[in-house]
Order: C-alpha cells, then structure tokens, then sequence
C-alpha cells in the first residue's frame, strides 16, 4: 500500500499549479517505468496516459516538461501492443506529431521515438501521419548536417539521431501502395539515398540502416518507386543508388548486409534490376541471406523493423528472393541452404513427431514401419476432430526463427522437384508435422505452407507424405482456432485431396468432404475459394457415389451461388467443380440435368459466354462443361444444339487469341459431331450452316499443334476434302484423334485410348497416366493456368496471397 500510494502521489503531483512539482513528477515516473513492464501497467491502469498527452498538448508547458512527457509516451510504448492500444485511445499520436515540428530538438527527438515506438504496433493508426503537415514535418527531419560532429568526438548530435528515428518512422507507416506513393512524392528517396554514402558509414552507420530500411520498404511491391531509386544518382555523388547498396551488402555488420540484401531483393522482385546487375540476386544478395541464417546479431529498434536479430529477418527475406525462381531455388540448393535452414529448425524445434508419436527411433534412427504409419493415418477420428491442445501462445525469439525458417523452407521448395527431394533427405518432416501443433498461429501457418510446396510432387504425396502422417494434422487445422490457419490448412488440402493421393481417403473418412462445404459458405473470401478449389480436385475423376455426396451436403442452390459469387476467382473454381461433376458417366450428366435443371444450367452457360468484356477463366472453363455434357446421351447433346447464342458463342470463340480457349472451342465441335452417336449428321448440317467449317479450315494450320491436330479430327466429321493430310473416315468409327498416342491421356483429355467414345476433358491431368504424372511433377501450383494445354495441369492451389 506504501508503495502504490508514492505513486499515486505522483499522478496527483502532475495537477500541481507548480511547474517545476509537474516536472518532477513526469521524472519520476519515467524513472519507474523506463524497463519496467510492471510499473507501465500500474500507472496505464491508474490512468496517467490521459494527463500526459494533457500536458504535451499544452503549449503554455515548458519545453523540459513536454520533452520528459514524449519520453515516458515512448516508454509506454515498448511495453506490448495493449499498452499502445491505450496510447491510442488517449489520443497521443496527434500530439506527438506536432512536436516534431516545434523547433526544439530535445523535443523533437523524444517525440520522434515515441512515434517510432508507437507505430512499431498494428494497434497504431499510421494514416494520421499523412494528415495535415506531418508526414512533411517527418521528412525535413531526414537532413542531418555532417558539421554536427565533431572532428575527434565521438558524440552524436541530436539532428542524426532524429534523422535515423524519422526514417524508422517512415519504413512502419509505409504500409500501402498510397503510403508508399505519398511519402515518395514528398521528396523522400533522394533524401534517404544522401544517406548511404560513405561519409556516413564512418560518422553514423545506424542512420543509413534506417535509411534502407525505408528504401525497402518503399520498393516492395511497386515498380514505379523501384525503378526511381534504381535510376537515381545519389546526391551530391555521381555513383546510382544500387552502386552503394552493393557497397552495404558486404559491409562488415551483419545489420547492414541484411537490410541492403532485403532493398535489393526488393528491388529485384519488381523485375527493376538494371541488366548490367542481373546476377546480383545470384553472386551477391542469395550468399549473403545464406550465411545470415545463423547470425544473432541483434537488430536496433530504432529503424523500426521490428525484429530482434538477424537470424530471425534473414530466412524472410530469402523466401521472398528466391519463391518465384526456379533458378534461384537451384542456385540456393547448390549453395546448401536447405541444410543450413534445416540446422536452424531442429535446433529450435528439436525431437520432431508425427501423429502424436515419435517418428524416429532415437537409438537407431529408424522410422517406424509404414504400416503401422498407414494404420494410424486411416484411423477414423471423431467428427468434427478437436483441435490439438496447445500451450499459450507466445511470440518470442525461438517461435520468430522457427517461423521464419519454415517459411524459408516452403519458398525454396515451391518449384523444384530436387528442392522437395533435399528438404525430405534433411529429415524435416516430422519437425514440420510437430510444428503443426506448436501454440503459436504463425508457426503452424508456415508449417502448412512448408507441407503445400512439398505436397506439389506426386512421389511426395504417394510415399513420404503418408509416411509422414500430415493427412489428419493438415485436417485437423481447418477446425483450428486462428481463420490464418484454417485459411493455409485449407490451401493445403487442394493437394492432399487429388485422386491419386492416398490422403484422400484419409479426408472422406474424418468428415472432410462435411467441413469443407462448411467452409464453401464462409464469409471470408479467401476461405470459400480454397474450399471450392479442394472440393473440386476432390471430384477430380471421383465416383458417382462421392460426387452425389458432395451435392448432397452442398447442395445445387449453393453452387449455383457460388458461380455467381462476386469473386471470379470463386467462379472459376465453382465452374471447374461443375466441369467435374459432369465430367464420366452418362448417369453424372444426367445428375447435373437434374440438380441444376436443363433450362438453368444452360442458362448459366449463355451468361458466363456471352459476357463482355469476356474473362478467359469463365470462358474456358464454361467451354469445358459444355465438352463433357457434349458426352452424354442425344437428349444432353439436343439441349446443347438448341440453344444459339450457345453454338454463335463457341463460333466466336474459334479465333480466340487464346489457344487453349480455340482448343476447347475444337473439342465441342468434336464431341457434338460425334460420328456414331444418333442425331450426329443433324446435328453436323446444323453447324455447318452456321458457318463452323470455314472457321475450321482456317484454323488448319494453327501455331499451336494441340489446337492443329484436334482440328483436324472435327473437319474429318464434316468430310472436309480442302485439308491438306486429313484422316480419312474410318469404318470402325474410333475417333480420328485416337491414332495420335499420346492424343487419349494429355492434359485436356480423361478419355480412354480406342474406346471410341466421345472423350470427356476433366479438370487436369489423367490420373492413370504415368506419363503425365510425370509431366504434372514439374508444374508449379497455378491452378487450371498451369500445364501445357487448356485443361491445365491437375488444378492444385498455389500461392494465393492469398494466405
């Protein structure tokens, strides 16, 4: 009670009349709480922050006294996210800002770093930075005057300490394109490029770290802002900007290398690179991320990244170098990284499990026999399954290099088949199964992105995967109590569930196909398009039996929402999975017919055709439900053929600038003209007088050869005479494309070889096919985009942003 009431005498002494009484007081607190997270607590909930900015505010206090306030602001603010959340709420951003233009430099430096302080949370609304004259005030503040130092002191004057602070602020409130667009137009880039001359290095390196900080956050994602600093000549010298970022990669603090190698990758990421630097990203910034993984140099807080050493930044920003680069994957895998990241994990997720249970045998290091593994993995589990118990989370030190490391791991595998095969050689995935569970969100988000880019290899999904045991961990996530999670786990699980997947079953028997439809009607956008994604390569080839269990827990009145969803990305997945229902048995043609209705369905159809100006995705996955319903009986085929806008549709798209759209416009006409199916001389006089042959002819020596060769497969139905090489008509009636041998399993085609049948074109590769397994081993995750021709390769969820 002694104790709490010396300290409400101190509260109660910053009402004083005194001056010199409220300057003690605001000393005294500050002496209490400066490193004491318990004593911020205390005088936060005794109300102290309201008083402050009351006194800060004020413009009859003296300098002495705003300039202790802006300290004890500051300090409040190092504590945690709650404590600047109640900063907010006192309403002492505003304040702050005004001090930086007040003239004073105490004053301004102590409101500076309080700012810095303050914005380092996502509790702090950094759009006030852009209103009135502040973000103006802030950028002044970026010119240091080297005459401040003196020759032989090593003193640092306040106007560099201020520049480094201000360009901490700006690289935390560059949060946006707008942001970046703002603080850019007011002048800030040749003021932050002044800072990375040499001169600098000497007198106040700290500065230019801050410095590139800001300049990388700046460049990230905008090539206007890229190209800028690559084109600029750094003030007062005749060198560009990118001659002094070579110079700071190999300087010799490990700080400085990183945030040179981060702006540069940056940069190399907007594809800005001059190209007389173009193996910069190879020789230079890749070795050195390498070697920073081990480095535990801590990082200052003063440039605002917000992270505590170098170990824990440099594994992040080497994902972001190398996750779109398949030469880059290569250069790292040469360079050993997935070793190094791999050392970095087992340290700090050590005695790495699978299914709840050790998955190495500490005495011999055996894993333990795959049946038993594959017992345990189709082991039905309780429905919905509870989500792992977890420990309270934390966001430490461990869980940040942890995390970072995964993500490291996930980027530098997302392409590369020999990638995956190092990162399973490194005896990672029981620690990535482990990390599934770990309390903290973000490290069971890496972990699932680490387990999508290795799930992108079919010998992965059939062998070390199931070995593994990820099926029930990855599902069990979409329960998980963080929307982050479920949203990755979901993306995941586009993979795991492919029909040649052993995990499937794993998913149909715990009530997957129940939580996805679930998670099909979620509010959140990126969740429903995973969810459709997943049950679409669920229905991949599926039998009638699942394909009537999906519809019937989804229901037709729900795709049908779905096709109309305002994202078209969800459209697409929800006309793929309508692709797929349709896509084998005349039965499952038939179950279309009647889920949607004929009059709806075709309705449907016409829209998603006939809309201008035409998305390609909706169109070709449109063309490819009219191909499979063009497989079923003459009643599917007449309902087809009686609708025009339909047939003038396909015409038009006939000269799409698109070959795999022209390929999938040949494939109706194919399946429609079907020559041994009844009505098809009706219906071949039909096109015909529509003008189709022509249109054909003139497609006889299209540029793609996928497109040339079907082409001539329809003319043959017309008895077309004007082809040069055209398939005569055969008596057995076997479709003139099934004499080209790879013609029956290719990417477009789930037909069978010599069936002599019309063939239905299922979203992605033919499972059965070897050859195109092979083939869909070295795609990477994009979707009906990836692969060779227009069915795409096996639609697999890639890398969304999306999560």
């Amino acid at each position: 009670m002694v104790i709490l009431a010396k300290h409400e005498a101190a509260l109660a002494a910053l009402n004083s009349a005194d001056p010199q009484e409220r300057t003690r007081a605001v000393r005294f607190i500050k002496n209490n709480v400066i490193g004491n997270r318990v004593k911020k607590e205390l005088y936060l909930g005794l109300g102290v922050a309201a008083r402050l900015v009351e006194l800060l505010s004020d413009p009859t206090s003296n300098v002495e006294l705003r300039a202790q306030v802006a300290v004890v602001l500051g300090s409040f603010a190092y504590g945690n996210d709650r404590n600047v959340k109640m900063l907010v709420e006192a309403e002492a951003i505003e304040p702050l800002l005004k001090s930086l233009s007040t003239g004073d430099l105490k004053l301004t430096e102590a409101g500076a770093r309080a700012l810095k302080a303050i914005f380092q949370s996502p509790e702090a609304p950094n759009e006030l930075v852009f209103e009135s004259t502040y973000l103006e005030d802030l950028i002044q503040l970026l010119v240091p005057l080297k005459e401040s130092f003196p020759c032989h002191s090593p003193e640092l004057h306040a106007p560099v300490r201020v520049a480094e602070v201000a360009a901490g602020i700006l690289a935390k409130v560059c949060v946006t394109s707008d942001d970046q667009k703002k603080i850019a137009a007011s002048g800030a880039i040749p003021l932050l490029l002044a800072l990375l001359t040499p001169e600098w290095n000497q007198l106040y390196p700290k500065v230019q770290e801050a410095a590139l900080d800001a300049l990388a956050n700046l460049c990230r994602g905008s090539k206007q802002i890229a190209q800028n600093i690559v084109e600029s000549m750094v003030p007062g010298s005749l060198c560009p900007a990118l001659y002094y970022m070579s110079n700071l990669i190999r300087d010799q603090r490990p700080v400085m290398r990183l945030l040179a190698a981060t702006c540069m990758t940056r940069i190399y990421r907007t594809g800005k690179m001059p190209a007389n630097r173009s193996q910069e990203a190879y020789i230079t910034i890749l070795p050195t991320l390498i070697k920073l993984f081990s480095d535990t140099a801590p990082i200052s807080t003063l440039y605002g990244s917000g992270w505590a050493t170098v170990q824990e930044k440099a594994p992040r920003v080497f994902a972001d170098l190398v996750e779109a680069s398949e030469d880059l994957q290569r250069a790292a895998l040469e360079a050993d990284a997935i070793s190094r990241l791999a050392a970095v994990i087992i340290a700090q997720n050590p005695g790495g499990m699978a299914n709840g249970k050790e998955a190495d045998d500490g005495k011999t290091g055996k894993t333990k026999p795959k049946k038993e593994q594959k017992r345990k993995l189709s082991a039905p589990a309780e429905s919905p399954p509870a989500a792992p118990a977890r420990k309270t989370a934390s966001c430490g030190h461990a869980e940040r290099v942890l995390e970072a490391a995964l993500k490291a791991i996930a980027a530098v595998c997302s392409l590369k088949e020999e990638c995956r095969k190092q990162v399973i050689d490194a005896k990672l995935l029981p620690h990535i199964v482990k990390a599934m569970s770990h309390p903290n969100h973000r490290v069971r988000c890496a972990a699932c992105d680490c387990t999508r880019s290795l799930s992108r290899s079919v010998k992965n999904l059939r062998t070390s995967l199931v070995d593994a045991g990820v099926g029930l961990p990855i599902f069990k996530l979409l329960y998980d109590e963080s929307e982050k999670v479920q949203l990755t786990a979901s993306a995941t699980l586009c993979n795991i569930v492919m029909d040649f997947s052993p995990m499937k079953k794993t998913v149909l028997d715990n009530g997957g196909v129940e939580r996805l439809i679930e998670l099909a009607r979620s509010m959140d956008g990126h969740l429903r398009l995973n969810a459709v994604w997943a049950l679409k390569n669920l229905l991949y080839q599926a039998d009638s039996d699942i394909k009537e269990k999906v519809m019937k827990g989804l229901e037709w009145d729900s795709l049908m929402c779905l096709i109309a969803d305002p994202e078209v990305a969800i459209q697409e997945q929800a006309l793929n999975l309508l692709r797929n229902l349709a896509c084998g048995k005349e039965a499952d043609i038939e179950q279309v017919f009647q889920g949607l209705g004929e009059r709806r369905l075709l309705d449907i159809l016409e829209t998603k055709l006939s809309q201008f100006p035409a998305n390609e995705d909706l169109v070709l996955q449109g063309l490819y439900v009219i191909v499979n319903i063009s497989t079923g009986n003459d009643r599917h085929k007449a309902a087809i053929m009686g609708r025009d806008l339909l047939l003038r549709s396909i015409l038009r798209f006939m000269t799409s600038s698109s070959s795999n759209i022209r390929l999938a416009t040949v494939w109706c006409v194919i399946n429609l003209t079907w020559t041994d199916d009844a009505g098809a001389s009706d219906r071949t006089e039909r096109l015909r007088q529509l003008g189709f042959v022509p249109i054909l002819e003139s497609m006889a020596d299209d540029l793609n050869m996928d497109v040339k060769d079907r082409v001539k497969t329809a003319l043959a139905s017309f008895g077309s005479s004007q082809l040069p090489g055209s398939y005569p008509s055969t008596a057995t009636g076997t479709h003139p494309a099934i004499l080209d041998p790879h013609s029956s399993m290719m990417d477009i085609s789930g037909g069978v070889a010599g069936s002599g049948i019309p063939v239905h074109v299922p979203t992605g590769v033919a499972a059965t096919s070897a050859r195109n397994r092979r083939e869909w081993e070295r795609i990477s995750d994009r979707g009906s985009e990836g692969g060779s021709s227009a069915g795409g390769g096996t639609s697999v969820l890639g890398n969304l942003n999306q999560g």
